[in-house]
Parts: structure tokens; C-alpha cells; sequence
């Protein structure tokens, strides 16, 4: 398989020095931003289904347990059953999650082999959810988990998470996460923060609330942190958007369980209306210590070891 873009204009110089692409009118998409961060050498022609598993084998044959992103131009959203037939016959569909741009016809893969990535969303999905069935009026039958589920916006994009949760009031196969986890290793954080921004960006405020976490080995360390919209402050103009993405929680968890957050946060809060659609007089934010987020690292530590 050729290499995308090979002997042509790269993505990385279509984007100006202030992360604008010269592409487009307004402000590049988080696709577009984070294809910019991804090397020329993970980028390639797609030619078909078989060949782009071809690929990701080769990739994982490595026997690394570091995450990939890979960039495939030409791919059509119609590929996509193809893909996941070829992926499945070689037992390969867990390791891989797909963000589509149909407009450019082109996908992001992101390619996380080893137990790591599915240990770390389990385990955080799983306290969360203990969470939230100790709030009075609640169970564990409040919400319906989602993980590796494509999530569309009809003929424009769609994209794949780790792992989610939505309220049990909102039924449907498609029905989107109010809440999104991604989960990463020791490179990629940028490529996470635009994980974060594509859920809060494009999914017309169905997905409030996205943990990222990112696990280092050697030693161990957890980088979690929480983002939502929030107000644009400042000064403004037409073209400044009213509600940005950001970080506002964050922690640094290390080998030995020791807890820092340099944006000063005290806990990890998750407000109700972030996870819920309705009001509820017994309403409260999931909350977790900085002892239980220790508990949380040590526990995945000697899981991971």
C-alpha cells in the first residue's frame, strides 16, 4: 500500500503556524487537526479492506503495546462493512477505532493493542457507575453503557469511542453517550484532546462530559482529565464561538499513588445534568476523592503489571 500524500503537499503544510488550515474558511475540525498530527509515514492511499487490515497486522506485529493513529485517504463510508468483516476474521475489531469525515473521504484509525487500553476504560466505567447507583433514587439500570459503537452525523461524520454512558432515557441503537471515556498511552495526548473535541463539538450537546486518561509505563503513571464546554470569556467578535472545549479538571496520578492536579482541582467532579437529561430532586454530581483516585491507579498498576 502507497503511502498517502507521497511526493504531494503534506497535511502538516496545509496547516499555518496558528493551526488554521488553508483549506478551509473558518476553524479546522478536531478530524482535521488531529490528521495534522499524524507523521506522513502513517498515512496511506486506501486501496481496500483487506490491504488496510494488511497494514494495521503488520503494525501490531511489532509487539509494541504503544497506541498507533494512522490516516487513510480515498475511504468511502460504504468500506466501512468491509473493513469490519476483514477485521473480525482476523479477530482484530477491538483493537481498532475509526473516526470518518466523509467530506474528505478519509478515517483516522487508532490502533491500541494489549490489555492496557480495554483494562483502564472497564475499570473507570465500572466505579462510575457505582457512582452513580449510590444516588438516591438511582441504580445501576439508570444509564445503558456504550463502548466500541460508531456514532454518526448523518452524512457528514461519524466516530468511534472507547467506552460511554448515556441515560436509560434515551432509547435506540444510536442513541448518543451523555458521558465519553478515551483512553490513551504514553504518546498521543494531543491526538486524546481532539477525541474530546469532536464529542463535545459535534454531537449537538448529547455528549456533555469526556475523561481522558492516559497510562505510562516505567514507571506507571495516570494522567486523567475531565472536559465539557464552557463559556468563551473575553473578548469577542461575530465569529467567536459562545462555548469552547476545555480541560477543566485535571490529575496526576503516580507509581506510588500519589495525586496532583496542576489546574488546582480537589476532586473529580462529574455534575448530574452532564450524565443526566432530566432534573431530579435528589440530584448530585458523581464525585471521587483524591484517596479513591489513588485506589483507582493502584488497582489498574498491579492489574497492568
Amino acid at each position: 500500500m502507497s503511502l498517502y500524500l507521497k511526493g504531494k503537499q503534506s497535511l502538516e503544510e496545509l496547516v499555518d503556524p496558528h493551526g488554521w488550515s488553508s483549506t478551509t474558511s473558518s476553524s479546522p475540525t478536531p478530524f482535521e487537526k488531529q490528521a495534522s498530527l499524524i507523521p506522513d509515514k502513517n498515512k496511506y492511499e486506501y486501496q481496500s479492506a483487506r490491504e488496510l487490515v494488511r497494514v494495521l497486522i503488520s503494525i501490531i506485529e511489532l509487539g509494541s503495546a504503544e497506541e498507533y493513529f494512522l490516516y487513510f485517504h480515498g475511504i468511502i463510508a460504504r468500506e466501512f462493512e468491509s473493513i469490519e468483516r476483514e477485521l473480525h476474521a482476523v479477530q482484530l475489531r477491538s483493537a481498532v477505532r475509526f473516526t470518518f469525515e466523509n467530506s474528505l473521504h478519509a478515517a483516522i484509525l487508532r490502533i491500541m493493542p494489549g490489555p492496557e487500553h480495554e483494562k483502564v476504560g472497564i475499570e473507570l466505567y465500572m466505579i462510575i457507575v457505582m457512582k452513580i447507583a449510590s444516588i438516591p433514587g438511582h441504580s445501576h439500570e439508570s444509564i445503558a453503557g456504550v463502548s466500541a459503537t460508531r456514532f454518526q452525523v448523518p452524512g457528514v461524520r461519524s466516530k468511534e469511542g472507547d467506552q460511554g454512558l448515556h441515560p436509560d432515557t434515551r432509547i435506540g441503537r444510536g442513541a448518543w453517550p451523555s458521558l465519553m471515556i478515551e483512553v490513551g498511552y504514553s504518546e498521543g495526548l494531543n491526538l486524546l484532546h481532539l477525541d474530546a473535541e469532536w464529542w463535545l463539538k459535534h454531537s449537538q450537546s448529547r455528549t456533555r462530559f469526556v475523561i481522558i486518561t492516559k497510562i505510562s509505563r516505567n514507571p506507571f503513571h495516570i494522567r486523567i482529565e475531565c472536559w465539557r464546554m464552557v463559556a468563551t470569556v473575553g473578548r469577542q467578535t461575530r465569529q467567536t464561538p459562545t462555548w469552547i472545549p476545555r480541560c477543566v479538571q485535571d490529575f496526576n496520578i503516580d507509581a506510588a499513588g500519589v495525586v496532583v492536579s496542576p489546574l488546582g482541582s480537589t476532586e473529580l467532579q462529574i455534575p448530574y445534568d452532564c450524565i443526566f437529561d432530566q432534573p431530579s430532586p435528589t440530584a448530585q454530581p458523581v464525585i471521587f476523592s483524591f484517596a479513591e483516585l489513588s485506589h483507582f491507579a493502584l488497582r489498574l498498576f498491579r492489574l497492568l503489571q
